[in-house]
């Protein structure tokens, strides 16, 4: 059984339920366990509804207060997926250790509350996971957008810059303990606005396809600035990426030939995806 230091693991039923320890009051894990049932109440907010996972803002009453949860349900939604289930952890639970990697390597992200997984047979039917809501928190295409695009003059020109900078801080802090976040896209990424003279904070979403390698390979570490670039990038003017990859290479950029490389597999690879996405939408119509 996994074993998650700040949180403590009950049964109830066909369910298992790992809750952070200040939520672990009867009162609370029963609340929580009942995941379903939050979808239904009133005021809940639906963010997104698929096949394979569903996600509501919710208000849940835990540790005598109301507080504002994100909740995401990952759906059995094939006999392939159940049958996969016998052999791999549910995606409550690897979100769950996501949140714990993270935590591990100092990195923020979304904080969370507590992972719901239900198995009959050993295979899961479905699974839960609860994190905390983000106070202030913008995704940072929103941000950028509403925020950062529109200001000129000198100060517009600082405050993207710094705001680049903490975001090109975060993959390289990210990359540099070897640490890979399978879909490091705009969305995945929120931002809390830093007050006049403090940074900006910024906070990682999405935690179940987070891992942790002994090396992570430059293909790697590629494909999470060409998720960034296929996605953000559409937002920022060339001369603000070159800004990015400049504070993400760090020493390495000096050189002019790293430099070119690095740029060429980004701006290569973005391109064939495109095309590729272009082709099956085309195909698909």
């Amino acid at each position: 059984m996994e074993n998650f230091p700040d949180f403590v693991c009950r049964k109830l039923g066909d369910s298992l339920i790992w809750v952070a320890k200040e939520y672990a009051a009867p009162a609370d894990v029963g609340l929580l366990a009942d995941a379903d049932r939050l979808f239904q109440e009133t005021g809940c907010e639906i963010i997104k509804d698929q096949r394979k996972i569903k996600v509501a803002r919710v208000r849940a009453n835990l540790a005598g207060k109301v507080r504002t949860l994100y909740l995401k349900r990952y759906n059995a939604f094939s006999w392939r997926i159940s049958l996969g289930s016998l052999f791999r952890r549910s995606g409550a639970l690897n979100a769950l250790r996501g949140a714990t990697l993270l935590s591990r390597a100092r990195i923020a992200g979304a904080k969370p509350v507590a992972a719901v997984e239900s198995r009959r047979s050993g295979m899961v039917t479905k699974s839960f996971f609860f994190s905390e809501e983000i106070a202030r928190g913008e995704t940072i295409d929103v941000f950028w957008r509403a925020t950062l695009a529109l200001p000129g003059g000198r100060d517009g020109f600082r405050r993207r810059r710094s705001f680049l900078g903490g975001l090109a801080s975060l993959f390289r802090s990210l990359h540099a303990q070897r640490v890979y976040h399978g879909d490091l896209k705009d969305v995945n990424i929120m931002v809390v606005a830093g007050e006049p003279g403090h940074a900006d904070c910024f906070f990682l979403l999405d935690l179940e396809g987070i891992q942790r390698y002994g090396r992570l390979s430059r293909k790697r570490r590629v494909k999470n600035l060409v998720q960034l670039n296929r996605t953000f990038g559409r937002y920022v003017r060339s001369a603000d990426k070159m800004y990015f990859l400049k504070k993400y290479l760090a020493g390495a950029f000096s050189d002019p030939q790293e430099k070119r490389l690095w740029a060429m597999q980004i701006l290569g690879r973005s391109s064939r995806l495109d095309r590729r996405k272009f082709a099956s939408d085309t195909v698909s119509v």
